[in-house]
């Protein structure tokens, strides 16, 4: 078994595919009308879901809020600047070896970036 994707839902995919292309410095490797838009990142990819698009609602209960995707970089501080240009850091931490930062995606999402 081995995880092939990570399903981030999104209220404006087209927003969302805009922030996600910026950040991953890539374009969409396919995308699904107003429902999805997948990023292959080699190892697993990434999927913009608007749930909207499949009768369901935007609600927590739909889908739950436990989870956030995590990036991996070996320079930190680049991306915390890069990032910063375009979205508002909700925290940059130290902690022993581990160093990471947090961000919100366009819908409001968490994601980390931490160095490899």
């Amino acid at each position: 078994m081995k995880l092939r994707y990570i399903i981030i839902k999104v209220k404006d995919i087209e927003r969302a595919k805009k922030f996600y292309s910026h950040f991953l410095n890539m374009e969409p490797t396919k995308i699904e009308r107003d429902r999805m838009v997948v990023f292959d990142l080699q190892n697993i990819k990434i999927g913009l879901y608007n749930p909207l698009a499949d009768g369901y609602s935007m609600s927590d209960s739909d889908f739950g809020t436990n989870y956030y995707p995590a990036f991996g970089v070996d320079d930190i501080e680049h991306e915390l600047k890069r990032v910063s240009e375009f979205a508002e850091i909700i925290s940059h931490k130290k902690v022993d070896y581990h160093e990471w930062l947090e961000f919100k995606d366009s819908e409001g999402n968490i994601l980390e970036v931490h160095k490899i």
